[in-house]
């Protein structure tokens, strides 16, 4: 009986070390969140400058520039890692390896969370490493694969050509609206379905607007989208021209493309605090229309006709000319005053300018514009002052949108 008890204890102490050499025991959730202890410190990290030697292929960031960072970086990958922590310096070369591999394509970054509190706990890190992937400052992906170079460099790449991204609070749709210069967002019933499969699918037909996607009513109407508007609903906001313009057709993704395709290229700008630089520094000839926000759709209506007619041959400028701030500022500088509408070509080079007299029809703004394009007008005023051409900027986030049915 002896005999038989000490062979089924060494049978079974057998079956567990077997056990062990196959399965050796991971370190567990817990395990990465507890703090070490004065053995670790020393067996696991005897420098703790480790995180410098990676200094060259990636950005280590704290509290005080993260969102600065985030902001001037669309793609980002953050490895969120503690100094004493054996995971984090055991990922750490692999990580600066991918960076070094994602050069010119995504930024990768470093945060010590563990001395970072307020990042750790606004981006709810839990174990150390924790590896997230941003787009225009938002949380987007976190990774849960091998911890290789390979891996995470063909994971980032993976998700930047995804096209189409999520927005779920406020917050991150004011740091996207800020970021951004025109994008299309989608208010959909879900975020996995149909809808946003036919999103995605148009998205990576146009590579040079980016594509977002929320389910949120108040993310919608952040964007100037109707919360309560009968879903999917889709707008295309265009910053600089100073736009919103919905989309009014069946959500397919050949729809989408040809509604992004028309609109993404504005064939009349309007004249915005926030684009008003840009308008003035752009050396090509200028045809512009000063007319008021209300009841003047017919004139309007005319002005893109012509914009239509000459595109790529003038930039045309639409100012809201009794609207307060850039509006009215720009519409004194260039004397024009009254609520009738006028037309005046601008010529930023020599920053002079040619008043149209006369009525207003698709055929004399049109022949006036050939003749500006051709030289043959005579300056009829003064030239622009300096001040006008170095208006304040303003946050897009603060800008209201016109929406442009």
């Amino acid at each position: 009986m002896g005999k038989t008890k000490t062979l089924l204890l060494l049978l079974t102490s057998s079956i567990i070390l077997f056990k062990l050499y196959l399965f050796p025991p991971t370190q567990s959730h817990e395990d990465l969140k507890a703090e070490p202890d004065e053995l670790e410190l020393t067996n696991l990290n005897n420098n703790h400058t480790w995180p410098l030697l990676y200094a060259k292929d990636v950005v280590s960031l704290n509290g005080k520039n993260f969102s600065e960072f985030m902001g001037k970086n669309r793609n980002v990958m953050v490895m969120f890692y503690a100094n004493w922590c054996y995971w984090s310096k055991k990922l750490a070369p692999e990580f600066a390896a991918a960076g070094k591999m994602l050069k010119g394509e995504a930024e990768l970054v470093m945060v010590d969370a563990y001395l970072e509190k307020d990042l750790a706990k606004e981006y709810n890190i839990l174990a150390y490493p924790t590896l997230y992937f941003f787009v225009a400052g938002v949380t987007q992906f976190q990774f849960f694969g091998e911890r290789t170079r390979d891996v995470i460099s063909a994971w980032v790449r993976e998700k930047m050509t995804l096209g189409t991204y999520s927005i779920t609070t406020t917050d991150e749709a004011e740091r996207i609206l800020t970021a951004e210069s025109k994008l299309v967002l989608g208010f959909l019933h879900d975020l996995e379905g149909m809808e946003s499969k036919e999103l995605a699918a148009a998205s990576k037909l146009h590579s040079d607007v980016n594509f977002y996607q929320t389910t949120s009513a108040d993310v919608a109407e952040f964007f100037h989208i109707h919360p309560k508007i009968k879903r999917p609903a889709l707008i295309f906001l265009h910053l600089e021209a100073g736009k919103a313009t919905p989309f009014r057709h069946q959500f397919t993704r050949l729809a989408i493309a040809n509604f992004v395709t028309h609109t993404k290229h504005p064939l009349v700008v309007t004249l915005t605090i926030h684009n008003a630089e840009f308008v003035f520094q752009d050396p090509r000839k200028q045809l512009w229309l000063f007319a008021p926000a209300y009841g003047s759709d017919k004139v309007i209506s005319t002005f893109e006709e012509v914009a239509k007619a000459l595109k790529g041959k003038l930039l045309h400028v639409y100012v809201e000319m009794n609207s307060e701030g850039v509006g009215r500022r720009v519409s004194q500088e260039f004397g024009v005053s009254g609520n009738a509408p006028r037309v005046i070509a601008y010529s930023a080079r020599d920053a002079k300018k040619y008043v149209l007299n006369g009525e207003l029809t698709l055929s004399s703004i049109k022949s006036f514009g050939e003749e500006f394009l051709e030289d043959k007008l005579l300056n009829q005023s003064d030239q622009i002052s300096e001040t006008i051409l170095k208006l304040p900027s303003q946050s897009r986030a603060s800008y209201q949108l016109r929406t442009h049915e």
